[in-house]
């Protein structure tokens, strides 16, 4: 709920300055806006962020943490600026708390971000640690200018310190479950971006996955944004929506098409762990793995982790004769890797998700 109130009831609610602290006024003044315009702008953001953090905690954390946020930016600042007259109001301040969190907890996730430069329009699939941080530098260029004086570029810069400070103490205290996608991991380089030592194995023609057939039972909601996610090529939006739907049914799970393209997803951007992780739900869920897809995966195998043995087995049945002149080759290719590994004494360990015939 947010409310667009007449000048004398928005002195009420709104955050006023030089009247001691009012804690009331700390949630209040978050859904105070003073207009349409400012209320759209507030509420596209909040939409944008508020995916990110609520795909990580679900709603009914979400909400508070939200909240906690903005009274805690609207307390330092009603505290700060006690000493001058005025006030403020609006849901920024909080957003770019959730901008924070989002950069701390998932900085390579995706926004669709609209861009609109001379006569050329469009929309661009950018980083939440670019776009976030263009944000935050661009409000400290402000302050740069205008000094410490309550303006609205300012606040935002104190409410992204508030969320800093949460999401931080979220991921210490392991509150929230990041899958090591969080900035210190990044940073830390836990997750590898190592490039492989040949090109993929599957056609472009053969890398694209039909949506499930119409004889499945038919999607709700929350299964078909996952659903349009995947297909859109957003994976980290995806396992976000994915997080959400487990969130009320621990056991769903989308069909085995599905856990392979979010794998090739992953693989494309170059995150072996993530990708190696959807490779395994897909050999748990699908019946019959396809010549193709057993030399993609074994590709994984060979060059990634290291697991020639595994690769071997998931290779056996692969029918060369199907194959097609380079294929052959690469079969081959992948054959002689893995004895090669065997041979140098490459140790490997067990693990049934990969020991598939």
């Amino acid at each position: 709920m947010t409310l667009l109130l007449p000048h004398d009831l928005s002195q009420q609610f709104a955050l006023s300055y030089g009247n001691g602290l009012t804690p009331l006024q700390w949630v209040t003044s978050l859904f105070v806006h003073g207009g349409i315009i400012h209320l759209l702008g507030n509420m596209f953001f909040l939409w944008g962020f508020g995916l990110i953090v609520e795909g990580k905690l679900g709603w009914s954390r979400f909400i508070p943490l939200y909240l906690v946020i903005g009274a805690a930016e609207s307390a330092i600042e009603q505290f700060a600026f006690s000493q001058q007259e005025g006030m403020s109001f609006g849901a920024s301040s909080a957003i770019f708390g959730l901008m924070a969190v989002s950069l701390i907890w998932a900085p390579r996730n995706e926004l669709s971000v609209f861009y609109w430069l001379g006569l050329k329009a469009g929309v661009a699939d950018v980083s939440v640690a670019l776009f976030s941080s263009l944000l935050f530098l661009k409000s400290l260029l402000f302050c740069g200018f205008t000094g410490v004086a309550p303006t609205t570029e300012l606040l935002h810069l104190l409410g992204a310190i508030v969320g800093t400070i949460v999401g931080l103490i979220f991921l210490r205290w392991r509150w929230v479950d990041c899958e090591d996608w969080d900035l210190i991991s990044v940073l830390q380089g836990k997750r590898p971006t190592l490039p492989l030592s040949t090109e993929p194995m599957v056609p472009k023609a053969t890398s694209e996955l039909k949506r499930p057939s119409s004889d499945r039972v038919p999607l709700n909601q929350s299964e078909a944004k996952f659903s349009e996610f995947l297909h859109a090529d957003k994976p980290h939006a995806a396992v976000n929506q994915l997080r959400l739907i487990r969130q009320e049914h621990r056991t769903w799970s989308p069909p085995p098409e599905e856990w392979l393209l979010l794998a090739r997803a992953f693989r494309k951007r170059k995150a072996w762990d993530s990708a190696i992780s959807y490779y395994k739900e897909y050999l748990k869920s699908a019946s019959q793995i396809d010549d193709r897809t057993r030399m993609e995966i074994a590709e994984i195998l060979i060059l990634i982790v290291e697991r020639p043995q595994a690769a071997l087995n998931l290779l056996a049945p692969v029918d060369e004769s199907q194959l097609d002149e380079k294929l052959q080759t690469r079969l081959s290719g992948l054959r002689k890797r893995a004895l090669q590994l065997i041979d140098d004494g490459v140790l490997e360990m067990r693990d049934d998700q990969w020991d598939l015939g």
